[in-house]
């Protein structure tokens, strides 16, 4: 269980160091370690994409899926209850 929370918490990770980059400015093909965290980025968030219509297609909700801040961060949260429910329960 501590292994795939670790691994949840390294995506949280390159999730934000991706909006990060992306706010700041840094191009993808600046090196190879931008272009590695834009495509794994990019690869991370893409469930947070089918999940957002999913939600938008109901017509009860409005949401802009074609926004990268709002799919990047409905990925980094999705990720993160992932990480806390995978906490809940554990004995001391």
């Amino acid at each position: 269980m501590g292994l795939i929370r670790t691994i949840l918490a390294l995506v949280i990770l390159v999730i934000l160091f991706h909006i990060g980059m992306v706010y700041v400015g840094v191009e993808r093909d600046t090196n190879g370690l931008t272009d590695a965290l834009y495509s794994l980025g990019e690869l991370l968030e893409s469930p947070a994409t089918i999940i957002l219509n999913a939600i938008s297609s109901t017509g009860q909700v409005s949401v802009d899926t074609g926004s990268f801040y709002v799919v990047a961060l409905t990925a980094a949260a999705a990720y993160f209850i992932l990480y806390l429910l995978l906490g809940i329960g554990r004995r001391s």
